[in-house]
Order: structure tokens, then C-alpha cells, then sequence
């Protein structure tokens, strides 16, 4: 087996750090929210999340990177805090623009190690799959909010559909 590049390997720890950091934002955020329709699928986000953190440190254990261990530095868990105060009062629009902002922030958190050159095809794979996976789950937070916002009767203008 080859040794792993350190570029390479601190990146995906990078990866899975973010992946951590993000399934437990969604939990966090979920459980501030009163409205079962809203708080189903960010739970379901934050489950998909916890699952490609934990297949992506079944693959960093098999390439042998060790240290995986997922440092939570205060800033971060100060930063969970201020997401958790946050959600008590979060509304249906707040709701959507965290999501689109989580949206663009996985998307670069991936293309930041799939823009390597990976020697690692199976691992490469499952990463596009993984943001693949991501973006679908997105995609259908805008279509429940595209329909939610249809049923109530509000017009359809493309800034009420996109969050």
C-alpha cells in the first residue's frame, strides 16, 4: 500500500473535521425547531452527515492516517453554542439561508480535497458520492420549501424557492 501524501491526508482531516462540526450544527439547530415538516429534514441532514463522517474515518483508518482524532478547539464549541441560542429563534426563512449557506460551505469543503490530485480511486469515489449525496438532500430542503411555499398560496417568485 502506498503511504499516504501529508497534503492529501490533512486535508481529508480537514473533511472530517467539518463533517463532525456540521452534523452536530444540524442536530443542534433541529432541536430548536417546533415545526415537525421543518425539523425532519435537517435531521435527516445531520444523519447523512454523521454517516459520510464515520465512512470517511473507516477509509482514513484503512490508509493508515493516524491522529484522527477530531480536536473541538473552544472556538468551535462556542460557535455551536451561539448556533444552538440562535435556533430558539429561528424562522422559516432563517432556516433556509442556513441552509443555503451549508450548502455552499460543503461544497467547497469537498472541492478542497477532490481538487488534489488523488491517487486513491475508491476513496475519490466515495467523496463524489458523498457530495453528490449531500446536494440531493439539498435539493430536496428546496423543493419542500418551494412546495410549502406554493401550498400556502404565496406567489412563486424564484427569491421565495431558492434558499
Amino acid at each position: 500500500m502506498k503511504t499516504v501524501n501529508t497534503k492529501i491526508a490533512a486535508k481529508l482531516k480537514v473533511l472530517l473535521s467539518f463533517l463532525n462540526k456540521t452534523s452536530e450544527e444540524f442536530e443542534t439547530v433541529a432541536e430548536g425547531i417546533k415545526d415537525k415538516e421543518l425539523k425532519m429534514p435537517l435531521l435527516g441532514l445531520a444523519v447523512e452527515t454523521n454517516q459520510y463522517e464515520h465512512e470517511l474515518t473507516s477509509q482514513l483508518q484503512i490508509l493508515k492516517i493516524i491522529n484522527i482524532n477530531l480536536f473541538m478547539g473552544n472556538s468551535l464549541k462556542k460557535s455551536l453554542n451561539n448556533i444552538h441560542m440562535a435556533a430558539k429563534s429561528f424562522t422559516e426563512t432563517d432556516l433556509f439561508d442556513f441552509c443555503r449557506k451549508s450548502e455552499k460551505s460543503f461544497e467547497k469543503a469537498y472541492r478542497y480535497v477532490l481538487n488534489e490530485y488523488f491517487p486513491y480511486p475508491d476513496l475519490k469515489s466515495m467523496l463524489i458520492y458523498q457530495l453528490n449525496g449531500i446536494k440531493c438532500a439539498f435539493m430536496k430542503m428546496k423543493l419542500f420549501n418551494s412546495l410549502t411555499h406554493e401550498f400556502a398560496g404565496i406567489p412563486q417568485h424564484s427569491e421565495i424557492i431558492i434558499y
